[in-house]
């Protein structure tokens, strides 16, 4: 994971979810790689007004290379964007324990982050 560029945001003002999510990759290929994954092995819901891409590993390991966990407790959140997305996210998804995703910003990623799902659900509504 890494290399994302979060300085072309600006630009796409306007743009659906997806291709915001896409030119945020140097490579559009490595984005249609790792998307190929999630619908082979997560979840990805994409429409005009958000885009993400899930799946559900074991929180004690790395998300990265998980696919079909025994004991999920988790889900990942590799893109959650657009308007809503969040909030869909916790309607579509079967809850697990836990869920844990990084933020973009600006300065680039965060470091992965951790949350129960009820208290994160409980700020949603």
């Amino acid at each position: 994971m890494g290399g994302i560029s979060s300085s072309i945001s600006d630009k796409l003002i306007g743009r659906a979810p997806i291709e915001r999510v896409v030119a945020a990759y140097p490579d559009p290929k490595k984005f249609f790689d790792e998307m190929n994954n999630y619908l082979i092995g997560g979840l990805v819901v994409s429409c005009s007004k958000f885009f993400m891409m899930v799946k559900p590993i074991e929180s004690n390991k790395d998300p990265s290379g998980q696919w079909w966990p025994k004991n999920p407790d988790c889900w990942y959140a590799r893109w959650v964007a657009g308007e809503g997305a969040l909030k869909a996210m916790f309607d579509v998804l079967t809850p697990l324990p836990n869920v844990m995703f990084r933020r973009i910003k600006p300065g680039g990623e965060s470091g992965l982050r951790i949350y129960n799902w009820e208290r994160m659900y409980g700020k949603m509504i």
